[in-house]
């Protein structure tokens, strides 16, 4: 039956087979593409490279697919699998259906091929190997992966009609406004950061974003300036590098793992949107 091959557990085992586990480092980095950490580095390139517009065009995307993967996953609610010849690599106890990464993938790198000079072969490859770790970590079925393809195409053609309605209605509104909701965020989502996994790293990653948005925007205003590629390397290099550390140290910052992610990712977001474009201003990389 159809069934059985997209929800049985026959692909999950034979690609975990093929590639072995000397293949698992590989996939768990791969996985990132469609995950918190890699948008969040595509974000912080795309910002301190195009500016700000183009760079919440593409966190809305990623907004839009991970509220309806959610509302989706609340309604067809299918168990992850579970198999004795599947290794998993990490429980979840979220719907296996659909899956959130592909979905997140395909809309986040999908409108990077639209809106910037990324290839349309690259988004295709990451989409691609964002569904083949899903099922090689074991913790998606064909099905899931395809679902979440499919949903992503789906809003990925929605989308754009949707942000230039939000453009619209933001165009022309108050500080004010900008301050309470980027404030209204962290507080709305704080009850939940316990609820899925990597809820504690948005939740940090908002309470920055909180604090950064509204001080970048009175204070910095950071607009890309047309500069040298090789400077545009240098200020890339020297964004990731302080952003890397901010990351890998934030563990020392709490003897609890959750605490030290949030703590971690609200210093990261706070870096992203404000020390950095507030930097690269002083080094003459922005229109002042």
């Amino acid at each position: 039956m159809i069934l059985d091959i997209y929800w049985g557990v026959e692909p999950i085992i034979f690609i975990q087979r093929f590639f072995g586990e000397s293949w698992s480092w590989f996939f768990k980095t791969v996985t990132e593409l469609g995950d918190v950490e890699g948008v969040a580095l595509v974000f912080a390139m795309v910002f301190w490279i195009y500016g700000r517009r183009l760079a919440w065009c593409l966190i809305g995307a990623v907004v839009f697919v991970i509220s309806v993967n959610l509302l989706i996953g609340s309604i067809i609610d299918v168990p992850r699998p579970n198999h004795p010849e599947i290794k998993v690599y990490r429980e979840l106890n979220l719907s296996s259906f659909p899956s959130g990464h592909t979905g997140t993938a395909t809309i986040f790198w999908g409108m990077l091929t639209t809106l910037t000079h990324v290839p349309l072969v690259i988004t295709v490859l990451v989409v691609v190997l964002v569904m083949l770790s899903r099922l090689y970590l074991g913790v998606h079925y064909l099905g899931d992966v395809i679902g979440g393809l499919i949903i992503g195409l789906i809003l990925l053609k929605i989308y754009p009609m949707l942000w230039d309605i939000v453009l619209r209605w933001f165009n022309g509104r108050t500080f004010k406004l900008f301050l309470i909701l980027s404030l209204l965020v962290p507080i709305s989502f704080f009850p939940f950061a316990d609820s899925f996994p990597k809820g504690w790293e948005v939740f940090g990653a908002s309470v920055g974003a909180a604090i950064g948005i509204p001080l970048e925007l009175w204070y910095v205003h950071y607009s890309p300036t047309n500069i040298s590629k090789q400077k545009q390397i240098f200020k890339v290099i020297i964004g990731l590098s302080v952003l890397i550390i901010i990351v890998f140290n934030s563990h020392f910052l709490s003897n609890y793992e959750s605490v030290g992610d949030a703590i971690g990712f609200a210093l990261g977001s706070f870096w992203i949107l404000f020390l950095a474009p507030m930097l690269f201003k002083h080094l003459g990389f922005s229109i002042s």
